[in-house]
C-alpha cells in the first residue's frame, strides 16, 4: 500500500470514527433532554397541583365572601381533579376565578397562593424552555434520518393562562 492510499484509508476511518461519536453525543444529548422534559413536566404538574390546593385552602379559610370561596372552591377542585387531557384548561380556568375574586391584601393562604402561583410560572416556562430544545434537536435532518429519537414521542408545549397579579 502506498504512502497515499494509507493517508486516505486513515482518513475515512477518522471521519467514520468522528460521525459515530458525533452520534453517540447526539443520541445521548437526545436522551438527556427527553429525561429532562419529563422531569419538568412532572413538576409542572406538583407546581399545579400545589396551586390548586393553595386556592382551596384560601376559600375554605373563611377570608373570602360566600360567593367567592364558592367559585374559587369549585375551580380549584375541577383543577385538582381533572384528568390529563384536561388539565390545562382546567389550570386556565382556576386562573380566571383567582382574578374574579377580590383576594384579601394579606395572610398567610394569600402569601401560600402567590408562591404557588409564581412557582407555576416558572414551572411551565422550564417545561417549553427543555421541551422547544428537544424539539428543535429531534427536528434536525441527520437525528430524523436517523431515528435518533426512537420511539419517545415528542414533548409538547404547554400552554394556559398562569397571569400572575400578587
Amino acid at each position: 500500500m502506498t504512502g497515499t492510499a494509507t493517508l486516505v484509508a486513515a482518513a475515512v476511518v477518522l471521519a467514520v470514527l468522528v460521525f459515530a461519536l458525533w452520534l453517540v453525543w447526539t443520541a445521548n444529548r437526545l436522551d438527556k433532554l427527553h429525561l429532562r422534559c419529563a422531569a419538568a413536566r412532572a413538576i409542572l404538574e406538583e407546581q399545579a397541583l400545589r396551586r390548586a390546593v393553595a386556592a382551596q385552602e384560601l376559600a375554605t379559610s373563611g377570608a373570602l365572601d360566600i360567593a367567592s370561596a364558592v367559585l374559587l372552591s369549585d375551580a380549584a377542585a375541577a383543577a385538582r381533579e381533572a384528568d390529563r387531557d384536561g388539565r390545562w384548561q382546567a389550570e386556565s380556568d382556576l386562573t380566571s376565578a383567582l382574578h374574579l375574586v377580590v383576594l384579601p391584601d394579606s395572610g398567610p393562604e394569600v402569601a401560600e397562593l402567590a408562591d404557588a402561583s409564581r412557582r407555576l410560572t416558572m414551572a411551565r416556562r422550564i417545561h417549553n424552555d427543555v421541551a422547544t430544545s428537544t424539539v428543535a434537536l429531534r427536528g434536525r435532518r441527520l437525528v430524523r434520518w436517523l431515528h435518533l429519537g426512537g420511539h419517545a414521542p415528542a414533548p409538547q408545549m404547554i400552554g394556559f393562562d398562569d397571569r400572575v397579579r400578587f
